[in-house]
């Protein structure tokens, strides 16, 4: 007898000493923010996802950086290592304009949300933590980009979940399944707003048997000149010496197209390794990339197929110049979409629908209200179940007569809501 319970007492201490290492692997780990480390546990975790989506990840070290600073001058960065088809260990930090992270600034006490209540770090590496045990975003935020699932949580996570997405979208991306979903045909991609050089990335894909045969990058201003073509004629100069823009630009398409993706192409700060003479910032041309090879993907049997039941939503992660932030709301069953709606959200909270039929929105005196345009792009997307051919590189369409507002934000909201719905 006594030696029985010896034996289950010394199991006891070793089973608490487990759960006391994992702690600590959680808030004391080499990086500043949560990695998980324990193999038993990466292996518990595997288990409990779905075969079917994990069995397209592969190993490999994948990052993410936001397109551009938010208003307060941060950008959001994902480093996620993908082993063994699981996450395994991941990173959430936000870079300021002048090279410093949010992370370390508040284990310094230069960062402060409020005078009590867990610090910015701690709760970056508590949502990271989530990830890890649930291998994804699911249940994670609301509509409104917040978290109900931890209670210690209240900054918004809308960048975070971006950029997880990201790196699942990149690990999943090189697997012969998923190449072989890949459709015919050409397809565009436009940034949603102008930079602060007054330039918005514009990518043009071809895709042929299930190859990408053909792609451009550029950029394009506000009075509609393309910075190739002010490269060529020497308007559009950023050194003296060096391989101009529109030379880089080539350079970069053609990585692509020699290596099927983006694949190895960039580093955490959006700039690339794998290319000397490259020395551009390519986030733009990357995002534009994906998001051709996304269109691409979206419409195939096999990826209708893989769509979950339930309702997914979407929020951006900013409001607009004019102060209003896309939400779209989509519901699937039976692997189809089977309703949706767009609105826009004003800072105060009222929305874009709500003002246009009382009238408080207005856009011309003659011709559809907003709330009539968002409801038959809506009603576009039901039919054709998903947003092929709705939208031309400027992000207007010239598929519905009635409609003449520009839909990116409802595009990206679609888009995302669909990538939720075939995690």
């Amino acid at each position: 007898m006594k030696k029985g319970n010896s034996n289950t007492k010394r199991n006891g201490y070793i089973g608490l000493g487990v759960m006391i290492l994992l702690a600590g692997a959680t808030i004391f780990g080499s990086d500043p923010l949560y990695q998980a480390i324990d193999s038993r546990a990466k292996a518990d975790i595997s288990k409990e996802s779905s075969k079917e989506t994990v069995s397209q990840w592969k190993d490999g070290t994948y990052s993410y950086e936001a397109p551009e600073y938010d208003e307060n001058g941060y950008k959001d960065q994902v480093v996620m290592t993908i082993k063994g088809n699981a996450i395994t260990s991941l990173t959430w930090d936000c870079i300021k304009e002048d090279g410093s992270k949010k992370s370390q600034l508040s284990m310094e006490g230069k960062y402060v949300m409020t005078e009590n209540g867990p610090k910015w770090h701690e709760q970056a590496e508590a949502v990271a933590a989530y990830v890890l045990e649930h291998q994804g975003v699911d249940g994670l935020t609301n509509a409104e980009g917040y978290t109900d699932a931890i209670a210690s949580v209240s900054i918004n996570l809308n960048g975070f979940v971006n950029g997880v997405k990201d790196c699942l979208s990149q690990a999943s991306g090189g697997s012969e399944e998923t190449k072989s979903s890949l459709k015919d045909g050409t397809y565009s991609y436009e940034a949603p707003e102008y930079d602060e050089n007054g330039y918005k990335d514009q990518v043009v894909m071809t895709i042929k048997g299930n190859a990408i045969t053909s792609l451009t990058w550029d950029c394009i201003k506000e009075d509609g000149s393309k910075k190739s073509q002010l490269s060529m004629e020497g308007k559009y100069v950023m050194t003296e010496n060096g391989p101009k823009w529109h030379e880089q630009a080539e350079a970069v398409a053609a990585y692509v197209l020699e290596h099927q993706g983006v694949d190895g192409l960039t580093n955490a700060e959006g700039y690339t390794d794998a290319i000397a003479s490259v020395s551009i910032n390519l986030n733009g041309f990357v995002n534009g990339v994906k998001d051709c090879l996304s269109q691409a993907s979206g419409g195939s049997e096999e990826t209708k197929s893989s769509l979950k039941d339930g309702t997914y939503s979407y929020e951006a992660p900013e409001y607009d110049e004019n102060g209003y932030k896309d939400q779209v709301v989509m519901t699937i069953k039976g692997n189809a979409i089977t309703s949706l709606t767009w609105d826009c959200i004003k800072e105060d909270g009222s929305k874009k629908s709500q003002l246009s039929m009382e009238g408080k929105y207005v856009m011309t005196e003659n011709g559809p209200k907003w709330h009539e345009q968002a409801e038959a792009v809506a009603a576009y997307v039901l039919e054709h179940q998903g947003v092929d051919g709705l939208t031309n590189a400027e992000g207007y369409t010239d598929a519905i007569a009635s409609v003449s507002i520009n839909l990116n934000g409802f595009v990206n909201g679609v888009k995302d809501c669909l990538t939720q719905a075939s995690r």
